[in-house]
């Protein structure tokens, strides 16, 4: 981690922290929760890669 990063989570824990909370509520539509746990923190680790390299190519 750089010495520019904001204090607390570093991005990828916190969009897979989410993710998976987001896949979980999936559960509540019928889906299986194991699968839907995983495909949640997938999606949180892939919007969260994302959002942290448009931010790197805005600062340059």
């Amino acid at each position: 981690m750089s010495n520019d990063t904001p204090k607390g989570l570093h991005p990828l824990v916190r969009g897979a922290i989410i993710g998976g909370s987001i896949g979980l509520m999936a559960v509540w539509f019928g889906f299986d929760p194991v699968r839907a746990f995983f495909v949640g923190i997938f999606c949180g680790l892939l919007g969260a890669y994302t959002a942290q390299r448009i931010q790197q190519r805005r600062k340059k």
